[in-house]
């Protein structure tokens, strides 16, 4: 699914001639580099430490040493480069594509709902309620997604629970490849800069996190409102933590709702992408569960008989 997503991005890409203007959101890599990094360190201490091979790996001819060696990278390589793959197409190819297929916007249209939803843009009716200490805790909130998923997964992997793992990998590969689909049909800048004139007070806080809102605003991709994934992602992971640690299923919740309030505070989002999210990821959930009951693969690795008796569970 990956690699097919990112084969027509760049056949689109050069079919537009846009490999002069590319813009890579390095910022962004972290989303899948972080826990990818940390796996790899891990695999060296061990390596390093001696406890990495066998005894007959380290009696054995020196491709075979080597193969022994690099087997544990290889996995993590195997295991998480799909999913950074597509985060790569994303950020690094995507925000130069998403004007030339739709050249469109979409805000007055999204702005419009919101009106009729609230009577009023609902980043202008929190305009009272703007403090430092609130947009610096806030900011805080929305930058935790780029620690919050791939923690989560890293958890998962960790404890060697390789079910629950691909498929809250392949749950979110799934809502991503929607929200691409979602960001091409209905390209949206946001509150921030569609609105940017007509805000009486600015979000300033503290030096620290203004920095990093500053440099979050610089480089993130322009039209990717609809729907949130902030919001969306977090829902997501939360339906995987009921089925697997259902300890953490209400802990997510809270999390998932001082997001969404967060995005809309923040200017990111409008309301009704919010809302948009709330159906996007059951929607991605139920989708996923659908294509790996039907997977050959997933078949004979029993995954999908276990999503099939978690369903039975939920359904009685």
């Amino acid at each position: 699914m990956a690699v097919g997503a990112s084969v027509c991005l760049l056949i689109l890409i050069y079919t537009t001639r846009l490999f002069r203007t590319f813009d890579f959101g390095l910022l962004d890599f972290c989303f899948i580099l972080l826990p990818a990094g940390v796996l790899t360190v891990k695999i060296l201490l061990k390596l390093l430490a001696g406890g990495g091979l066998s005894e007959a790996d380290e009696t054995a001819d020196s491709m075979q040493f080597l193969a022994a060696f690099f087997r544990p990278l290889w996995k993590i390589a195997r295991d998480w480069f799909p999913f950074f793959l597509l985060c790569a197409c994303y950020y690094a190819l995507f925000n130069n594509l998403t004007l030339r297929i739709n050249p469109h916007t979409a805000d007055p249209f999204l702005a419009k709902i919101d009106a009729a939803l609230f009577g009023n843009q609902v980043s202008f009716l929190l305009e009272p309620f703007i403090r430092p200490w609130l947009t610096d805790f806030l900011n805080a909130i929305y930058f935790s997604h780029l620690i919050f998923f791939p923690g989560v997964a890293l958890y998962f992997y960790l404890k060697k629970n390789e079910i629950a793992f691909r498929r809250l990998m392949m749950g979110y590969l799934t809502l991503f490849l929607m929200g691409i689909v979602s960001f091409i049909l209905v390209p949206a800048v946001g509150p921030f800069t569609y609105f940017s004139t007509q805000y009486d007070h600015d979000l300033n806080g503290h030096l620290i996190l203004h920095t990093f809102d500053n440099i979050f605003r610089t480089g993130h991709v322009p039209c990717d409102c609809f729907p949130s994934l902030h919001v969306a992602i977090p829902f997501l992971i939360s339906l995987y933590l009921r089925d697997y640690a259902r300890k953490a299923f209400i802990p997510t919740l809270v999390y998932v709702g001082l997001m969404s309030f967060t995005t809309v505070y923040l200017r990111y989002h409008y309301a009704i992408d919010v809302i948009a999210a709330f159906a996007y990821a059951p929607a991605a959930y139920w989708l996923n569960d659908f294509l790996l009951r039907q997977w050959p693969g997933e078949k004979k690795s029993g995954m999908a008989g276990q999503i099939e008796q978690k369903n039975q569970a939920a359904s009685s």
